[in-house]
């Protein structure tokens, strides 16, 4: 079983706030996918969960669209990666799923809308209005993983608009 959390962001830095708010929260051996269209801000999000979790300016991190995986390193252990161009096969082929073993986190673009591959996913579906005016991002996880406790009330069950803080 599922539960879903649906944020709604205005604008790019939106989306970026939205990804801090899940990297204030995120442990060892937790794997998050990010699915929806080109353009739809998974990249954004991912500067905000990184940065947030390491302690880093979200500058500092890059799309892996070209080098398939960037690793960050502080508190956490981080590996980005960008399967657009390899597909979902490609977990087993680079050893991604070793960085859950070692209790790294694996944050995942393009990856596969089959069933979660571990009870630790929290998986993004991006969706955006006709006119490109918001993004709704539907968080979801399995009710048996831990998740829901460590969601913050602002982001539980209903859409918000984030609130812009600058760092």
């Amino acid at each position: 079983m599922q539960n879903t959390v649906n944020i709604k962001t205005l604008s790019e830095q939106d989306t970026i706030d939205a990804g801090r708010a899940i990297g204030k929260v995120l442990r060892p051996g937790d794997m998050i996918t990010l699915l929806g269209d080109l353009g739809c801000g998974k990249t954004r999000l991912a500067k905000g969960i990184i940065s947030e979790a390491l302690g880093i300016k979200v500058d500092e991190v890059i799309s892996p669209s070209f080098t398939l995986v960037n690793r960050y390193e502080g508190s956490l252990t981080i590996d980005h990666a960008d399967l657009y161009r390899v597909g979902r096969d490609a977990l087993e082929e680079l050893g991604l799923m070793e960085v859950l073993e070692l209790q790294g986190v694996l944050l995942i673009e393009w990856a596969s809308d089959e069933e979660p591959v571990s009870e630790s996913e929290l998986r993004v579906f991006f969706f955006s209005d006709e006119n490109d005016n918001y993004r709704l991002l539907e968080l979801n996880y399995l009710v048996s993983g831990a998740w829901d406790e460590r969601f913050p009330d602002s982001l539980k069950n209903r859409s918000i608009k984030c609130q812009t803080q600058e760092r």
